[in-house]
């Protein structure tokens, strides 16, 4: 729980610097490219209003990009702009670094027993892919 707490507490959403959908909007359009407006909502679980209030808003901070469909304007597709990309990542940089304060008293024995036990338990839960051979394989 205190492990959790850490790695939240780190977060942009908890110190502030940005909303929980707009974070997870960012980070949507990181993963998976450009998406339009309805599958953003879908994606996050809210609606196609609120999600294009949010795009707006992350829009004139010039984090993502709106771009309107030629066939049909109503469609609108949205893009992360290099500032957001730059953003999210400074944001993962500063938690990676956050957490990483954490493991400093562990020595570099310590540190791999534990990955290697997260490892475990993640690939268990399947939750991480296991490499089987030159294949990936979800257990």
């Amino acid at each position: 729980m205190v492990f959790w707490q850490k790695w939240r507490s780190a977060s942009p959403v908890r110190r502030g610097m940005i909303t929980r959908e707009q974070y997870w909007i960012l980070r949507l359009l990181s993963e998976r490219g450009g998406m339009k407006i309805k599958e953003l909502a879908s994606a996050i679980g809210c609606t196609p209003g609120s999600a294009s209030v949010t795009v707006k808003r992350l829009e004139r901070t010039g984090l993502v990009k709106r771009e309107r469909g030629e066939k049909d304007e109503r469609v609108v597709t949205v893009t992360l702009a290099k500032k957001g990309n730059a953003k999210l990542e400074s944001w993962r940089a500063n938690q990676r670094a956050s957490m990483s304060k954490l493991f400093d008293p562990l020595s570099a024995e310590e540190k791999l027993a534990l990955g290697g036990f997260l490892r475990k338990a993640l690939v268990a839960g399947g939750d991480l892919p296991v490499a089987v051979g030159s294949q990936e394989k979800r257990t």
